[in-house]
């Protein structure tokens, strides 16, 4: 098992070979996903075999480390441990893809061969929840100056009338 990891695979024939590899990753080398995290500097370790599960060319393994993001909340860093066991079928078309067992994501190739990064990124992306933030913190606090535009924003309000009216007393009643 190769501790090197490769540049360009092509999956079908590493599944019809058997590969398996093992090793770290560093997440600067992972386009999509540097601009999503705040620890490019850091590596995830990645254990990915290719085989042949039943009628299946299969990618299988785990993809292990922590990415450190933005809380959404509060802005502060957080960091969410990915531990995400890894199962794809590899497909040349959607037709392919919809037949998989549901065991499977599908790894639908456009091209020979790919980048063995894209398999652990796409991994990574999916672990990031849409929304990153810490389970309990509070609202980033705003600045001065945010506070004078919800001020105005507040004045502009053109409800701001009706909520007057149906706060005072009806004198018509009586």
């Amino acid at each position: 098992m190769p501790m090197r990891l490769p540049e360009l695979i092509d999956p079908l024939q590493c599944v019809a070979k058997g590969r398996h590899w093992v090793g770290r990753l560093p997440l600067a080398r992972l386009p999509r996903l540097v601009d999503m995290i705040t620890n490019p500097d850091e590596a995830v370790t990645v254990d990915l075999r290719f085989e042949r599960r039943d009628r299946v060319a299969a990618v299988t393994g785990s993809v292990r480390g922590e990415l450190e993001v933005t809380c959404q909340r509060c802005l502060a860093p957080l960091r969410i441990a990915v531990d995400s066991p890894v199962s794809l079928g590899v497909v040349t078309s959607i037709e392919e893809g919809d037949r998989l067992p549901d065991a499977f994501e599908p790894l639908l190739l456009e091209e020979d061969r790919i980048p063995f990064s894209d398999i652990v990124e796409d991994e990574l992306i999916l672990a990031i929840p849409d929304i990153p933030k810490h389970a309990h913190c509070r609202p980033a606090k705003t600045s001065s100056a945010d506070a004078g535009v919800e001020e105005a924003a507040a004045a502009d309000n053109p409800f701001a009338a009706l909520a007057q009216l149906k706060t005072k007393p009806d004198r018509q009643r009586g």
